[in-house]
């Protein structure tokens, strides 16, 4: 099996983004990625020319970015990605998010897709609540590249992270992606604009293959990366073990691997490029971070012990 590099959630002018479905998706193809999900605002964006022309864009998997703007008759902002669905969901009227969230839900997995639930802290508008209380999504960002995402939290609301433990640790599996949610391929790219190649997912696959994919992705076999890159990741439910790829000598960035469980309590850490750890002793469940010393994160998927 290999490693494949893809993002899952990214705009084009059939909705709110800057430039045109061609340009996103050759942007994603020039820089190296392998798959790519055209995530437009209530919009099904689909290129044809992709099952003809495999060299010319990365594989597109279908997906649309339900939006919600409007929750019991006042302004929302609760958006939900649909990956691997094959027809337009429309969103409907809800008196709360966890209505909405189990719509959605249930609206994708009728249609044999992946429901991600995004940026919960966009406008702060997601509680870790409505996600413990509601049906199960697949996975939620973890990270997400919009400059409005607020991954970190503050002083008294959670981060992505934190919202993240409190659902493990409530008995419920989500998994955590990564995307850039890119609106601006034009022009200059900085920290006030939505630009491309902040955050995204390495899946591990028999093939690319779309259905391939969603099934490897379903299943959590997957990581989600800000620019840490793994040579290798095995895991069972009693051993971790995982090696950073090499990067250029000249690039001497140091590694921290925190090893988490329950409550989000770091329940062994080091510093170095490789970990080969037992499972023995800890509590519920367990996911790995690993943060570079230049600003960088992977996320191991998280299992229950």
């Amino acid at each position: 099996m290999k490693w494949y590099k893809g993002n899952i959630h990214t705009h084009t002018t059939n909705s709110d983004g800057d430039s045109s479905p061609d340009h996103v998706a050759s942007w994603y193809k020039d820089n190296q990625y392998d798959f790519l999900v055209l995530s437009d605002h209530n919009h099904l964006t689909i290129l044809e020319e992709s099952k003809t022309d495999l060299d010319k864009w990365p594989l597109l998997v279908p997906g649309e970015e339900i939006t919600i703007r409007e929750i019991n008759g006042k302004p929302a902002a609760l958006h939900i990605n649909g990956i691997g669905i094959k027809e337009l969901i429309t969103p409907g009227v809800y008196e709360s998010n966890i209505d909405g969230i189990n719509d959605v839900v249930d609206k994708v997995n009728m249609q044999g897709g992946l429901a991600s639930i995004n940026h919960p802290n966009y406008q702060w508008w997601v509680s870790s609540d409505d996600i413990k209380y509601s049906k199960d999504a697949w996975a939620f960002e973890v990270f997400n590249g919009h400059m409005h995402s607020n991954n970190e939290g503050s002083l008294h609301s959670m981060s992505t992270e934190e919202i993240w433990d409190e659902i493990l640790s409530s008995g419920k599996l989500i998994y955590g992606v990564a995307s850039d949610d890119a609106h601006h391929f034009t022009e200059e790219f900085s920290s006030s604009r939505s630009n491309p190649g902040r955050g995204w997912i390495y899946v591990k696959s028999n093939s690319l293959r779309v259905e391939e994919i969603i099934e490897s992705m379903k299943k959590g076999e997957f990581y989600s990366s800000t620019g840490v890159e793994l040579q290798e990741l095995e895991i069972s439910k009693s051993k971790i073990y995982l090696k950073i790829k090499d990067r250029p000598p000249k690039e001497k960035q140091k590694y921290t691997i925190r090893v988490i469980h329950d409550s989000g309590v770091v329940f062994f850490e080091k510093e170095g490029d490789e970990l080969e750890f037992d499972t023995n002793g800890m509590k519920k469940y367990c996911r790995v971070v690993i943060r570079s010393s230049e600003g960088v994160n992977a996320w191991i998927q998280p299992f229950f012990l």
